[in-house]
């Protein structure tokens, strides 16, 4: 349409050009061709020649127009394809997240050689065919999304471990991100996602390894980090216990000092301590180490009831921690018992009955009963009050 207006407006401005160039002296135009001859004026002549050079100017583009036909009816049908493939690849993205897979899988693959980017159609149709437990052609959507975009064989790798793993594949998973991790060492999902895989594959030592890294680069929320961390340093120190060597102490040695501190994987600790070397003197230096370190009730309680070589000496160290730390239902029930296994039944029945003031349980309630009730102090009336005091808290506690 514009070309025709600049045409006209050239015409137009070629006739009023010949009218003033004529307008004083009209001229003429003479062709002769054989026994055929035309004259007209000059103004006439320029219009005619500008006429006939539009007109076969038209003509020519005519002609080129049909020869272009074939070429152009394709890319236009190419052009209303791809458009279509466009089209289809967002209607298939809003079934995938609406749920409708198989609609979803269909739709993602029409047209999908006129796709602009063939590398989203091929993953998320491999997504629609997970949800369908169609593993087999997951896989092979994966592939195809490799042949089309070799260059993206990271995002290609990452999300065919997501997959795996959410279909409960794991050793897959761990297959793909091994080799992941082997191609891009420093690529920080696919180390978070290898963590996750040895948790999941209970793989301590491996994780072990991966924890300094993933700690330095914070792939972790705090808390679900230290509870993988401890998880996993657990782990590490059973597998350690099992070998008759001294893998245990270096097991231990290599956890953060940070973590030695920590009741739950302390206790755990002096459990596999106990277990495979009965040592009881290494378990006091431990838990008194531990309590000096961080004072915790959990394993003030564990070394009330832990038999050592010396007890004189642990009434010692836990009414020290008395002096230092004060009054508590915990450690007043510790020193009972220490007092008990020392047979200083009066201190004892002190102690016991100190604890059960700021805040009975179960554990005093019975020490105290059970103590009463002895031989040394035959007091069954009142163990019959202590008894009844614990039974109800037992009941309670349900």
């Amino acid at each position: 349409m514009v070309k025709l207006f600049i045409s006209l407006l050239i015409l137009i401005i070629a006739v009023l050009a010949a009218v003033l160039l004529v307008q004083d002296d009209p001229g003429f135009v003479l062709i002769k061709y054989a026994d055929f001859s035309l004259e007209t004026s000059l103004a006439f002549g320029i219009v005619a020649v500008v006429v006939g050079g539009l007109l076969i100017q038209l003509f020519l583009r005519f002609l080129l127009s049909i020869w272009r036909l074939p070429t152009t009816l394709t890319k236009q049908s190419e052009k209303r394809r791809a458009d279509k493939s466009r089209k289809l690849l967002n209607i298939g993205l809003i079934d995938l997240a609406e749920g409708r897979f198989e609609q979803a899988e269909s739709n993602l693959l029409k047209f999908i050689d006129l796709a602009e980017n063939p590398l989203i159609n091929y993953l998320a149709a491999a997504r629609a065919a997970q949800q369908q437990d169609k593993f087999d052609q997951r896989d092979n959507y994966l592939k195809a999304a490799h042949d089309v975009k070799p260059e993206a064989a990271i995002a290609i790798g990452v999300s065919q471990a997501e997959l795996q793993l959410a279909s409960r594949q794991t050793e897959r998973a761990l297959a793909t991100l091994t080799h992941l991790r082997s191609v891009a060492p420093k690529h920080d999902y696919v180390l978070k996602l290898l963590a996750k895989v040895y948790y999941e594959i209970q793989e301590w030592s491996l994780l072990c390894d991966l924890l300094p890294e993933v700690r330095k680069k914070k792939l972790f929320k705090d808390e679900k980090l230290a509870k993988l961390e401890i998880k996993a340093f657990t782990g590490c120190l059973s597998e350690a216990a099992e070998r008759e060597d001294e893998s245990l102490d270096k097991a231990w040695a290599k956890i953060p000092k940070v973590y030695q501190t920590q009741a739950d994987l302390i206790l755990h600790y002096i459990d596999l301590v106990n277990r495979y070397s009965r040592d009881s003197k290494l378990i006091e230096q431990i838990v008194v180490k531990s309590i000096n370190q961080q004072w915790n009730i959990d394993l003030l309680d564990y070394y009330g009831r832990l038999p050592v070589e010396d007890t004189t000496v642990q009434l010692a160290t836990t009414e020290k921690w008395l002096q230092d730390y004060g009054s508590s239902d915990v450690l007043l029930l510790a020193l009972g018992r220490i007092c008990i296994r020392l047979k200083l039944w009066g201190k004892a029945q002190n102690y016991l009955e100190a604890s059960i003031g700021i805040r009975p349980s179960v554990q005093s309630c019975f020490e105290l009963a059970n103590l009463l009730d002895s031989d040394e102090l035959n007091e069954q009336q009142a163990a019959c009050k202590y008894y009844r005091d614990g039974l109800e808290l037992s009941l309670s506690n349900k």
